[in-house]
């Protein structure tokens, strides 16, 4: 790798990162809200909050990886070319060809882990948060202790208190009897306690109480006090087990997909189609996004990147919500694949290709700065329009 393609790459890792961040912490953030929302509402404990934000991260990085490498390459190329440094690389006998190189080679390795993160990370993360939003959703997180009344589990649990407070955050005169399998039995008293909820399940801790343990066929019983102790629970709060992985093809991996294609899947097979090929076109896509941010980085200069950035993403949004309308089409059995999945990316890979060489054979010629040209004039004029004095 010689010098010009590493300070090339040095100089998109940069606003990649940046990108990559700023919208997984955009994206996660607005999730976490209303995960929180929801275990407030159910009582669980933050823990699982945390456990569905990191499956959630393989599905927000595919949403927010492929968009970043085309805004970094855009940001780059807008940046060089502002600078004068892209005449200069030109004027050293590097032509376009060579300097976009390392940054396709960059979008051939991008484009590996997108099959990888499409095609089986996600998969499995998406059904383990679906399995953590089930246990969240189904168990009985808010167990309640009455004042003065008995709380009982299984016949093998009991427990009063005299006076609650804070929901169970506050317990006073305390009484706990468990009856063991092995036909032991412990009774604990406590001057005051507290009932919450830890990664093991329910956590009685008290204060200043005794505890007796009886035994079968042993006359004597044994007596113990304590400043603090801790009593690890159980209060029926067993679920039934998630359903198996794959019920939903949004669930299966690429592999599997394609052996379900040939309908020995619960899924219709027309959803099976566009799942598969829907993951397949928007790996492919990632690979021509430094074709197209090119030339309009090229046509965004200083004082039009501001324009580039909103082309990017009206061509971005636009072609994202082309293949979720083609794979809707799909998934109802509509159309096929080919015409519903395969056209939008033949046309987007294919306009692709048309301005990188369009540029490459014919260097005066961009029509992205005849595009961003009429924006700039456009929002001149609405500005002065806006500045202009109104008489009564």
């Amino acid at each position: 790798m010689g010098t010009i393609d590493r300070y090339i790459l040095t100089q998109m890792a940069k606003p990649l990162l940046l990108s990559v961040s700023v919208v997984l912490i955009a994206l996660l953030l607005e999730r976490m809200l209303r995960l929180l929302d929801l275990l407030v509402n159910k009582g669980g404990p933050f823990y699982l909050v945390f456990k569905m934000m990191v499956n959630l991260v393989p599905h927000y990085l595919g949403m927010a990886l492929p968009a970043a490498f085309f805004l970094s390459v855009l940001l780059v190329i807008s940046r060089l070319g502002s600078d004068s440094e892209l005449e200069a690389m030109q004027g050293c006998g590097f032509s376009l060809r060579r300097l976009i190189a390392p940054l396709f080679a960059f979008g051939v390795l991008l484009t590996c882990f997108a099959a990888l993160l499409f095609g089986s990370i996600q998969p499995f993360a998406r059904y383990a948060y679906r399995a953590v939003h089930y246990v969240v959703t189904h168990a009985a997180w808010d167990a309640q202790i009455e004042e003065g009344a008995f709380l009982s589990s299984d016949g093998k649990l009991t427990i009063m208190a005299q006076r609650v407070e804070g929901g169970g955050a506050r317990l006073a005169k305390v009484f706990v009897n468990q009856d063991r399998e092995d036909g032991s039995a412990v009774t604990t008293t406590a001057r005051e306690g507290a009932l919450t909820r830890d990664s093991e399940g329910y956590r009685l801790r008290l204060r200043d109480g005794v505890q007796i343990q009886s035994r079968l066929g042993e006359p004597r019983a044994n007596i113990i006090t304590f400043a603090e102790l801790s009593l690890l629970i159980d209060l029926d709060n067993e679920v039934a087990p998630f359903r198996a992985r794959g019920d939903s093809e949004r669930e299966m991996t690429l592999i599997e997909l394609w052996k379900a294609r040939r309908g020995n899947s619960v899924v219709p097979v027309p959803r099976i189609n566009s799942e598969m090929h829907g993951r397949l076109a928007r790996v492919g896509s990632v690979l021509f996004l430094p074709l197209l941010a090119l030339p309009l980085g090229l046509a965004s200069r200083r004082e039009r990147r501001s324009h580039g950035l909103v082309v990017a993403f009206v061509l971005l949004f636009a072609y994202h919500h082309a293949l979720q309308y083609g794979e809707g089409l799909v998934d109802r059995g509509s159309v096929g694949p080919l015409v519903g999945i395969w056209l939008p990316f033949a046309m987007f890979s294919g306009f692709s290709l048309w301005m990188f060489f369009l540029i490459g054979a014919k260097p005066g010629v961009n029509p992205f700065s005849l595009l961003l040209e009429r924006l700039e004039r456009a929002t001149r004029w609405l500005r002065l329009l806006l500045a202009r004095p109104r008489t009564a």
